[in-house]
């Protein structure tokens, strides 16, 4: 199993005696030592949590080819895991924060050395070695946090899943190691059902749900089902956006086996987008630009241009069809996209394929635009119902960010012509949405709405003449005591009824239910 261990567990076994440092204004004196592996020398220059950072470098004579610097760092293997008689030495980077966060980098000491893998393990401190097929090249096995903290858990209650590396080509390449999770379902399986032996908890509950529906998803709902409260009630309330949150699981990789630098940043949605039952990546992908802005939130990392693709499972390989879209984006140093445009709902329509709805606020505001996905065209859908809904659902979430933005207090504050400009683009926004508040029975604040999140989408009805789509979404208001633009509210599921008449596709009422079941842990 992983090693998920405490940072002063950690140190303890480093030999670092955590308490002194973190206190110690004094830097630690540096400590230089190197190890060999293969034909090269790994030397380790270390001074505990002081500056300058770590640094581990991989050397022959006084040639680098490769470094990585963090606030502390470790050789973790040096052994054969490809199987061409070739070490590697797989390094690790810790940031030193009281869980996270750890990085690892892969290099076969190949003559020059090559960089198979570099992967942001977060809490977890080492990749393990396995042979999960039982032939040919190791695969490596990290821990995938995205449930960190998630939906109401702390950290002590939060699980990984695991995450599976694996050594195969890629396109004008040799080939690296990439996340193939999906490839071992029984695997997926078999971890959480280990971590799920003893007393139940949170996060053990959520990982089998989630590898449920990843490996096994017509079991999911009913595994659901047979659980007591208030898990049952608290999967039931957050299924759907767990669900939604999954879809890039296996697939994170797809751009690099298609030939796409791998450090390149991305975010994409996991859906069957060109034909039913078919498995596709819908990327954005960034290509490094220049430096982010100094005035930005991403300052440090890079300014990009995004391009949006469609990627495919071909046999053993992956490949890219054309571009669809480019626009501009940002990323900071440990990958994270910021974009103004980009696919964040996949939606399943009737028959088995999926539509995309895209978040556009390229303009300021925010709209929801939903389109079909082939392999050679990004196309707008109008006279629809998901789109119909879609809008709905992008005009309130503008509302909200209009209202929220006013209660932002930047450095400098806003003078009176900015303080007007804000006022006139909440103006606008409440005209855009006043005709979809006519249309519920729900009670709507809109000048007040602070926060409109949408977490998932559903389309449980899609006929011909008639349609229903269902979005979970948290809804909340300004009020006298708000102070920033961080605006929370309660979760509510939006359930949007349409019909098709002469005049198109039209929404005759839309209903906010709260939704119930929460856990409570310490």
């Amino acid at each position: 199993m992983l090693r998920i261990r405490t940072v002063l567990t950690l140190l303890a076994l480093l030999g670092l005696p955590a308490p002194a440092h973190a206190q110690n204004d004094k830097p630690e004196p540096t400590r230089v030592t190197s190890q060999t592996c293969g034909a090269y020398t790994l030397k380790l220059e270390q001074n505990g949590f002081g500056d300058p950072l770590d640094r581990v470098t991989v050397m022959r004579g006084a040639v680098t080819y490769g470094t990585v610097e963090d606030t502390m760092v470790s050789v973790d293997f040096c052994r054969d895991v490809t199987g061409d008689g070739v070490p590697e030495v797989l390094l690790a980077g810790f940031s030193g924060g009281a869980h996270c966060c750890f990085t690892h980098t892969l290099y076969s000491l190949t003559s020059p050395p090559q960089r198979l893998l570099t992967a942001f393990s977060a809490h977890t401190d080492t990749l393990d070695v396995r042979q999960l097929d039982g032939k040919g090249p190791y695969e490596l096995v990290g821990a995938d946090w995205r449930f960190a903290y998630a939906y109401g858990l702390s950290f002590a209650e939060s699980a990984p899943l695991p995450v599976v590396y694996s050594y195969l080509p890629v396109a004008g390449g040799p080939p690296v190691y990439v996340e193939n999770t999906r490839a071992f379902p029984g695997f997926l399986r078999g971890y959480v059902q280990g971590m799920n032996s003893g007393e139940a908890f949170g996060g053990g509950i959520l990982a089998e749900f989630a590898a449920r529906v990843i490996a096994a998803p017509t079991t999911a709902d009913m595994y659901v089902q047979g659980l007591k409260a208030p898990y049952r009630d608290w999967l039931l309330n957050y299924g759907p956006d767990i669900r939604a949150s999954l879809g890039d699981v296996g697939m994170y990789d797809w751009p690099a086996r298609a030939g796409v630098n791998p450090d390149a940043p991305r975010s994409g949605l996991g859906g069957s987008f060109s034909a039913p039952g078919t498995r596709e990546y819908l990327a954005l992908v960034g290509q490094a630009t220049g430096p982010a802005a100094p005035d930005t939130a991403m300052q440090g990392g890079h300014a990009s241009t995004g391009t949006l693709k469609l990627y495919r499972a071909q046999g053993g390989a992956v490949t890219a069809g054309p571009a669809l879209q480019t626009v501009p984006m940002l990323s900071d140093p440990s990958g994270y996209v910021d974009s103004a445009w980009w696919p964040a709902f996949a939606v399943r329509r009737q028959g088995g394929r999926d539509d995309v709805i895209v978040r556009d606020a390229r303009s300021g505001s925010v709209r929801y635009t939903t389109h079909r996905v082939s392999g050679t065209a990004l196309s707008a859908l109008t006279d629809d119902p998901l789109a119909v809904a879609a809008t709905l659902l992008g005009d309130l979430s503008n509302v909200a960010r209009q209202v929220a933005s006013s209660y932002a207090r930047p450095t400098p504050p806003r003078t009176a012509a900015q303080k007007a400009q804000v006022q006139q683009r909440i103006d606008a926004a409440l005209t855009r949405a006043r005709p979809w508040a006519a249309l519920t029975d729900a009670t709507l604040d809109l000048p007040h709405l602070g926060d409109f999140s949408v977490g998932a989408i559903e389309m449980p009805t899609d006929a011909a003449d008639h349609a229903q789509i269902m979005a979970t979404a948290e809804v909340g208001y300004a009020d006298a005591k708000t102070d920033s633009e961080y605006i929370f509210g309660p979760r509510y599921t939006v359930t949007i009824d349409l019909t098709r008449g002469d005049q198109g596709w039209t929404v005759t009422k839309w209903t906010l239910t709260p939704r119930t079941g929460e856990v409570t842990t310490n």
